[in-house]
């Protein structure tokens, strides 16, 4: 486990969800609402047959506060949180106490999960944010086919590799790379919920393209039974100026688009997220 990763999300677990937070509206959450995106929600209906998940074991992997979790628990699912961040899971206590819910939580590294979880799970959901922590993708992946049953799906809505690679667009900086290539160390301030945040911090990232992805599933003995890349996603998760359009979506524009005569219209749309849904046979 690396330290300050740990310690990073210790300290994000502390203060998101308080001050100018532009992400964890924390209070609508406590009134019933939701902080699941459209892509999310639409994720887990698929991924249960327009079913939902009422009456599923669901597992909610790297969870940090858990809203996702209380909205999963609220629908009716029994829901285990894991994270590395005792402080994380102390906030999610709190949270689903104050919504009237029941998660179970469980403080374990997501690249190593304890075999207490082994094959206790409906659904394994993981989203937006969490790949770029895992060094050992297969060693991830293996953990969410043990905790699943037979016929069990993995839920996984995560960010695009192709808008991880971009830092900013005006100028175009590219700072990751696409594939694996081990560890990018990262130092800053603030947080990507709350930029002004008393938050200093130094952490170790790691990138998966999206074939290094799928193949790992595959290795792992999961089939891909659905996937989807984004070009478009309801929220902007980096700050980028100028991302969210008109319609309120957030899409990620390089350059300009085709040239008619005196007119240029925008540049077509990258990929922006992903949604793999994978089964264990």
């Amino acid at each position: 486990m690396d330290r300050s990763n740990l310690d990073h999300w210790e300290q994000l677990a502390t203060v998101h969800g308080t001050g100018a937070d532009r992400y964890y509206h924390l209070d609508s959450l406590v009134a019933g609402g939701t902080l699941m995106g459209a892509e999310e929600i639409d994720a887990l209906r698929i991924a249960t047959d327009e079913k939902g998940v009422a009456g599923l074991d669901v597992l909610h992997l790297q969870c940090h506060i858990g809203c996702d979790s209380i909205t999963m628990a609220r629908e009716g699912a029994r829901v285990t949180g894991v994270d590395f961040s005792a402080a994380a899971l102390s906030r999610l206590s709190s949270l689903a106490q104050l919504c009237d819910v029941e998660v179970r939580t469980v403080e374990a590294d997501s690249r190593d999960l304890p075999h207490e979880l082994d094959g206790a799970f409906d659904l394994v959901y993981a989203s937006i944010g969490v790949l770029c922590w895992i060094d050992d993708l297969s060693g991830w992946m293996d953990g969410v086919q043990r905790a699943l049953r037979s016929g069990g799906r993995l839920v996984l809505v995560e960010l695009h590799p192709l808008l991880t690679m971009i830092d900013s667009v005006e100028p175009l900086v590219v700072d990751f790379p696409y594939n694996f290539d081990g560890g990018h160390v990262f130092s800053g301030v603030g947080s990507y919920a709350n930029r002004d945040a008393d938050v200093a911090w130094t952490t170790t990232q790691f990138t998966h393209g999206l074939a290094e992805i799928l193949m790992a599933s595959q290795r792992a003995g999961l089939r891909t039974s659905y996937l989807e890349e984004h070009t478009s996603m309801s929220f902007d998760p980096r700050g980028m100026d100028g991302g969210i359009e008109s319609d309120g979506r957030f899409r990620l524009r390089l350059g300009t688009g085709a040239h008619d005569g005196s007119v240029t219209v925008d540049a077509c749309p990258m990929p922006v997220l992903l949604t793999l849904i994978a089964q264990k046979p």
